[in-house]
């Protein structure tokens, strides 16, 4: 009898402590805070956002230049001048893309270089991604922003060469090396 007492105290205060996480989601806890409300992008991105960008490898910090990301609406609303800005020894390097909303519900955007390339990128949770290729190197973007006006700017860059092939003939799994890393955390500027 005891042991079916205790039994049920057991069942009972698990029942609670599970109602009280099921309210802590449904009302301003952790999860809100993790996750907030998503803003319309790119419409509310919209602005300069700047801060440095440190590029390093296994060996650590290879340079650090400031860098710049502005978001500006075009005459087409599906359409919105996505300028990439680093400074290179006291000059002002532009990449001029065009980022052009496809298929917002399904996250598709591009990111033409207006030279013919154009990058396919997808926009979940509040990020940005955008994976490529280019001389025997894989490129992975991520641009994560934040409803506070930061964005979080990283690139890894993998090499192709010397993959590794491991597994069986039933699964095989091909592995790449990592080289570089670019990241940045970029704050929103107010410019006149």
């Amino acid at each position: 009898m005891k042991k079916l007492l205790f039994l049920i105290a057991l069942i009972s205060m698990s029942s609670c402590i599970a109602q009280k996480k099921v309210k802590e989601r449904d009302g301003k806890h952790s999860e809100d805070k993790k996750f907030p409300t998503e803003y319309a992008f790119p419409k509310e991105y919209v602005g300069t956002y700047a801060g440095n960008l440190n590029v390093s490898d296994a060996s650590g910090v290879l340079q650090n230049v400031p860098m710049e990301l502005t978001i500006k609406p075009t005459e087409d609303p599906k359409k919105y001048d996505y300028i990439l800005s680093y400074i290179v020894s006291k000059q002002k390097d532009e990449r001029k893309y065009t980022l052009v909303v496809v298929d917002p519900e399904k996250g598709i955007y591009d990111l033409d270089e207006n030279n013919g390339i154009v990058l396919r990128a997808n926009y979940m949770r509040q990020t940005l991604f955008s994976t490529f290729e280019i001389n025997n190197k894989i490129l992975n973007s991520r641009v994560e922003f934040r409803n506070d006006g930061r964005v979080f700017f990283s690139i890894t860059v993998t090499e192709k060469a010397n993959a590794r092939k491991t597994g069986d003939k039933n699964t095989s799994v091909v592995s790449y090396h990592t080289t570089v890393i670019q990241k940045a955390a970029l704050r929103k500027v107010e410019r006149d």
